[in-house]
């Protein structure tokens, strides 16, 4: 993909320590440590009704996944600068959520980082305050959604946090969902479109098919030119599905209500906010319990299937239940014998 030569307006000094080479891109930003806090988590440098308008103006990227995935360093990675905290620990770094803004191609990009509200764990009002702060730092809608893995290592814990984005977000947020794999440097001379196609993981193509194949491979640590064409790679994947859903971002009930949050609408700040809180948990409960209805639908469409094959195809059906009985007999026989 080629990408126009952008104009770098003039910097000071300690800007200019901090800004990317090339004339590709460039960032204004600061340490998330260093920014202003709100009480929707930390936000980039300027007044609230700069933020809001930068949030409505810009593509909006939030980092979904299981704890210790790589968001931040994939956050970092997309900015170019080690705006989010990250480290290798047993421990979670990213407490609350984190959002900073940098530019790509004239365009303004919002990145939101977010910490462990994608995992099976106790639903309290902490976790209800992290999703409240995701969805009000990302208002009215982010445009892709990046569930970040890491390379080969797809588990049954990646696995709940797709379904704990369903939850967050509802499951028509699957649709502007794109897979991000981190340790890309682990496939050495191999390609990820081969990895994809290869693999044997039923759950993670189950989630490539669910998703449009829509996926990409960052390493982290790259550098320089590397770094670079791994960001046209990504923004290549983010420009196609902006045209899929022609521009539109994702949004639901909640979004709206997070929006109103924002403008001040209501009685005192206080209330406002625990009601909006409330609703949070509301539409939380609501998603999880229309996620259960669907899979228990879908076990009844299954064993639906299951009988009209068997009414269809008696010949067959009543031979393997001889099969079986028999089976059972020669088994039940042998245990008797050898006395067990």
């Amino acid at each position: 993909m080629a990408f126009p030569r952008q104009h770098v307006p003039s910097m000071s000094s300690s800007q200019f320590s901090n800004h990317q080479s090339g004339d590709y891109m460039y960032w204004h930003m600061k340490r998330i440590e260093e920014l202003p806090k709100t009480r929707y988590g930390t936000m980039t440098e300027g007044s609230v009704e700069d933020n809001r308008f930068a949030s409505s103006s810009s593509l909006r990227l939030v980092l979904v996944g299981k704890s210790g995935c790589g968001k931040s360093a994939t956050g970092n990675s997309i900015l170019c600068q080690p705006v989010f905290e990250s480290k290798l620990g047993a421990q979670t770094v990213t407490r609350k959520c984190q959002v900073a803004t940098g530019m790509w191609n004239g365009r303004n990009i919002l990145v939101v980082d977010t910490p462990s509200i994608f995992e099976a764990k106790t639903q309290d009002q902490e976790m209800y305050k992290d999703i409240g702060d995701c969805y009000l730092l990302s208002v009215p809608g982010p445009h892709v959604l990046l569930l970040v893995t890491q390379l080969g290592r797809f588990t049954a814990w990646d696995t709940m946090a797709v379904r704990r984005v369903k939850e967050v977000f509802g499951a028509g947020a699957m649709r502007h969902v794109v897979v991000l794999f981190t340790h890309k440097e682990d496939l050495g001379d191999g390609s990820l479109d081969e990895y994809v196609v290869n693999t044997d993981n039923h759950s993670l193509r189950s989630l490539i098919q669910k998703c449009g194949r829509r996926y990409c491979g960052f390493n982290n640590r790259a550098t320089g030119e590397e770094q670079r064409e791994q960001l046209e790679e990504l923004m290549a994947v983010v420009e196609s599905l902006e045209r899929e859903h022609q521009g539109a971002s994702y949004t639901n009930d909640l979004y709206f209500d997070a929006q109103m949050l924002q403008e001040g609408k209501g009685s005192t700040l206080g209330e406002e906010h625990r009601c909006y809180l409330a609703k949070v948990q509301a539409y939380i409960e609501k998603q999880r319990g229309d996620l259960k209805e669907t899979r228990s639908h879908w076990v009844c469409r299954v064993l639906l299937r299951v009988k009209r094959w068997m009414r269809s195809h008696i010949g067959l059906t009543a031979f393997f239940v001889i099969c079986i009985l028999i089976f059972l007999a020669v088994l039940i026989n042998v245990c008797i014998t050898h006395g067990c």
